[in-house]
């Protein structure tokens, strides 16, 4: 069974198709809608993978994959795309600016998990640039050689979140270092870390051997990294912040 995760990351590397608040805030998103019955929920109001500007709408349904792909079918109109692929049905069509990916898979029961993604294609141009802007920058901010492995944002409600997945092949400590200061220059302050060679507490606050977290807020905002080292001497960093945004009425 795919994970949400894992179709999200799916949805993304098989469009068909070549800052986030901002950008995300003018697309006029469409509305999508959903077979009779389905319970769905939101998957982060709006996102942008790695300068792919999306949402996402989970949803579970009893009727079948194939009950359900034709019921999209018969709704939205013949879609550009309809395939069948790692146990899933996949419909996608151009709407306006924006295309619609659809991911449907079986469930135990005999029913359907789906997964509605809504990309805005020109503002994907735009946020593109961004994305690897953004990514530019922390490669500057972190140890040489660093290579930045996914960044997703969200924003959900009044809260603007990224996470970040970063690699390279220097030490924790150092990363650790170069991290803190980075972070402190847009205004955190370094609220604890826990290095779990050394400390005790790190253990029960669930960090890995090894490994080092670092704990840190600023006005109206968090962040949380975890940096640890493997066998074969590569160092990942895993970033994680949110921030209190204005959202408009």
């Amino acid at each position: 069974m795919m994970t949400t995760a894992r179709m999200l990351r799916s949805i993304c590397l098989g469009l068909l198709t070549p800052g986030l608040t901002h950008a995300l805030a003018q697309a006029n998103w469409p509305e999508i809608p959903l077979p009779e019955h389905a319970r769905s929920y939101h998957i982060g109001q709006q996102m942008d993978l790695d300068g792919l500007p999306m949402r996402l709408t989970g949803f579970a349904t009893r009727s079948t994959p194939r009950q359900t792909g034709d019921w999209f079918v018969r709704t939205l109109g013949q879609p550009l795309m309809d395939d069948q692929r790692d146990g899933q049905r996949i419909l996608g069509r151009a709407q306006g600016e924006h295309y619609l990916t659809i991911r449907l898979e079986p469930t135990p029961d005999g029913g359907t998990r789906g997964l509605v993604a809504v990309t805005h294609l020109r503002a994907a141009l735009r946020s593109k640039a961004r994305s690897q802007e953004e990514r530019a920058r922390w490669r500057r901010l972190l140890p040489a050689g660093t290579e930045i492995a996914s960044l997703l944002n969200t924003q959900d409600g009044g809260q603007l979140s990224t996470h970040l997945v970063a690699t390279n092949r220097h030490g924790e400590a150092l990363n650790a270092q170069r991290l803190t200061a980075a972070l402190q220059e847009q205004g955190y302050a370094l609220e604890r870390r826990f290095d779990a060679a050394t400390d005790t507490k790190a253990h029960a606050f669930g960090s890995e051997t090894g490994a080092i977290t670092v704990l840190m807020r600023g006005p109206g905002k968090e962040a949380t990294a975890v940096i640890s080292r493997n066998a074969l001497g590569l160092t990942s960093i895993v970033l994680v912040t949110s921030v209190a945004v204005e959202t408009t009425p």
